[in-house]
């Protein structure tokens, strides 16, 4: 039997004047492995040199086998009654001499395809003229990380987690042409990409301490006192054994107002988006970073070599904490957030939660929604 080729539909042909470059975003792209599928996180940054306002018509991935076998294919068009599967791509139109982040809606495939490259074509239609442009030939080789560290949850109880970093989600939807710009390239890199939000549930089932009327007016996190988070001043333990090579709890809790990104930026403190913090160096190259501490709260100190599960300190509400309280954590390889490579992440020995059954697993990625026991 023939093996598929789809070669007129995947054609490699790039056009000479198409006066678009395509990047990888990060440039390091690695496979992580999901709950029956496998995830590609990693996004495009699109630059048009032309004058003329481009409109994004259609795109296409090919995965392939190590022997250049079609294994599976996916395209995003504008064949649509309403809003086209283009226009979830954060932006389908990239006006002209300016650069734009468009998310790869292609960010996950069977857990059984056993995917050595992907490549991707893209369709652009200028805006006035209507003329097609097309640029065939963008070629991804993703690689799957080996975690050296035993990585448990770095919290007790039963958690959810408000955000992981799916494609929906704020740790996904880092526009970083944007960002390294508004910044001038200070903040290089989206640290959160393999990030996680994790939060804690009261006895009651919910986030935090709530009479009868505020349960049923409370549509969107719209907390009256963050403080009655069942998450604020909740415990944090290391989730592995290191040594603490930055521990900052001076930063108030942002309580009673927004943290102002854009004075942060203006004076040269874009780190304290990650409010008080702790970072482990686990081993030379990874790094736990936890964010959002409780002002002095923090029981370890720089330099100190701690074990795994002992406490550091407690969750509040410094930095972007954002709407609700939650401890932020996420993997690196290195320790400065705005320059190391973000790792997915493994947690081992971990209980899920599905209503009433419980699920024990020796290794999981915790999605967003999950319950977790600890």
């Amino acid at each position: 039997m023939q093996i598929p080729r789809l070669d007129g539909f995947f054609s490699s042909h790039s056009d000479a004047n198409a006066f678009v470059s395509i990047q990888t975003e990060p440039a390091t792209i690695f496979v992580e492995d999901l709950r029956g599928r496998q995830g590609l996180s990693f996004d495009f940054i699109i630059d048009n040199r032309g004058a003329e306002d481009l409109d994004l018509s259609f795109m296409k991935a090919a995965a392939y086998d190590a022997e250049g076998h079609l294994l599976a294919y996916r395209y995003a068009n504008r064949n649509a009654v309403g809003p086209s599967g283009i226009d979830t791509l954060g932006a389908s139109c990239i006006p002209g001499g300016e650069t734009v982040d468009v998310y790869n809606p292609f960010h996950e495939w069977p857990a059984d395809l056993l995917i050595a490259r992907l490549r991707y074509t893209f369709t652009f239609a200028q805006r006035e003229s209507r003329r097609e442009i097309y640029v065939g030939d963008v070629q991804v080789n993703p690689k799957r990380y080996e975690q050296r560290v035993d990585l448990h949850l770095p919290m007790r109880g039963l958690l959810t987690v408000m955000d992981a970093h799916d494609y929906l989600s704020h740790h996904r939807r880092f526009a970083m042409s944007l960002v390294r710009h508004v910044t001038g390239g200070t903040f290089a890199v989206n640290f959160s990409r393999f990030g996680f939000d994790f939060s804690v549930l009261g006895e009651d089932g919910n986030l935090a301490r709530m009479d009868a009327e505020e349960v049923s007016a409370n549509r969107d996190f719209h907390f009256t006192d963050i403080r009655r988070s069942y998450t604020h001043g909740a415990p944090v333990f290391a989730p592995a054994a290191g040594v603490v090579v930055e521990a900052a709890d001076d930063l108030e809790d942002m309580v009673d107002r927004p943290f102002d990104t854009d004075l942060a930026i203006k004076e040269g403190r874009i780190h304290d988006i990650a409010g008080n913090r702790v970072i482990i160096r686990h081993n030379a190259r990874e790094y736990s970073h936890l964010f959002h501490f409780r002002q002095a709260s923090l029981a370890v100190s720089e330099g100190e070599s701690i074990e795994a599960g002992q406490y550091l300190g407690e969750i509040g509400f410094s930095g972007t904490a954002t709407v609700y309280a939650h401890l932020h954590y996420q993997l690196m390889d290195g320790p400065d957030f705005m320059h190391a490579q973000a790792l997915p992440v493994q947690f081992s020995d971990v209980t899920l939660v599905r209503g009433a059954e419980r699920i024990g697993l020796a290794r999981i990625v915790p999605e967003t929604g999950d319950f977790l026991l600890a």
